[in-house]
């Protein structure tokens, strides 16, 4: 059995306030991540997209949430610091959700709040299926239900995706934000490109585990329970969102009975990034 690191390791002011943090893992091998401050009650739990660690959540986005929530963030199977199973069919949205279970059991968090981001929100909504009365509210960012709700980006974009081009760690990075910004935006974000690229740079994903996160989304399809889930859903993505068209949003606002949608002009598909005051402002809007 694995032991919790449950010191701060992190402590920053912010606003007035002291941001700290603790890291453990679950007795499975999973790694996570607590933030918090002293104004810090409802638990908000980040679940990261494809390919992604925790380290991919910016910073600053982690920590101006952590002056109202204490924030979970997790290494998904196969990113960062957790286990990283070798066959791609150990990696379903099914599966990922009963990680996420463990961690939130681990760290009795209760009802929760929590936030899925593009692949991260598929995982979010299977949890929400299978594990509904731990769903205080759900907040999906720049993702989709699957299946006939599916709206596909165009086919150069896919294959780019799946196909990063690049020498070094930094250019393979770059080709994939390149996706998902314009080059106009790319340049007004790029600060914040480069400090996520600092922080995950020594722990980048396999090959491996990015076969198996593509598995994972292309067998997923939470189409057929939609209409079940009854807890207050934020559904947000950016118009101009290539990698995941805005469309998949309107096909879930339209499927969920208790769902509203938040659409940002001119915005592409990490709005948590591009316009991180107006996501923190509607999720905090939203999870209460």
């Amino acid at each position: 059995m694995q032991t919790d690191i449950s010191k701060d390791i992190k402590v920053q002011s912010m606003a007035n306030q002291t941001v700290g943090a603790a890291e453990g893992k679950t007795e499975t091998g999973l790694f996570w991540r607590k933030t918090f401050t002293e104004t810090s009650k409802d638990t908000l739990v980040l679940v990261m997209g494809y390919g992604g660690s925790l380290r991919i959540w910016p910073a600053t986005f982690v920590e101006k949430l952590a002056q109202k929530y204490v924030v979970i963030t997790y290494d998904n199977r196969g990113t960062g610091l957790s286990f990283i199973p070798a066959d791609p069919t150990e990696y379903t949205t099914e599966i990922m959700a009963g990680d996420l279970d463990q961690v939130v059991s681990h760290l009795n968090c209760g009802r929760f709040h929590l936030f899925g981001y593009s692949m991260g929100g598929c995982i979010a909504l299977d949890y929400a299926h299978r594990y509904q009365e731990k769903v205080q509210s759900l907040f999906l960012l720049s993702s989709t239900a699957g299946g006939e709700l599916y709206a596909k980006p165009q086919s150069e974009i896919s294959a780019a995706l799946a196909n990063p081009k690049g020498t070094t760690l930094w250019e393979i990075y770059m080709s994939t934000f390149e996706l998902m910004y314009s080059p106009a935006h790319l340049q007004r974000c790029e600060g914040a490109i480069r400090a996520i690229y600092e922080n995950s740079r020594e722990l980048p994903t396999s090959t491996i585990a990015l076969r198996g996160h593509s598995y994972a989304f292309k067998n997923f399809n939470g189409s057929n329970y939609l209409a079940d889930l009854r807890m207050p859903t934020a559904i947000l993505s950016g118009t101009e969102d290539r990698l995941m068209p805005s469309q998949n949003s309107v096909n879930l606002v339209n499927a969920l009975p208790n769902a509203r949608l938040i659409l940002i002009p001119d915005c592409e598909h990490a709005a948590h990034i591009q316009e991180e005051s107006l996501v923190i402002s509607e999720i905090e809007k939203h999870c209460v």
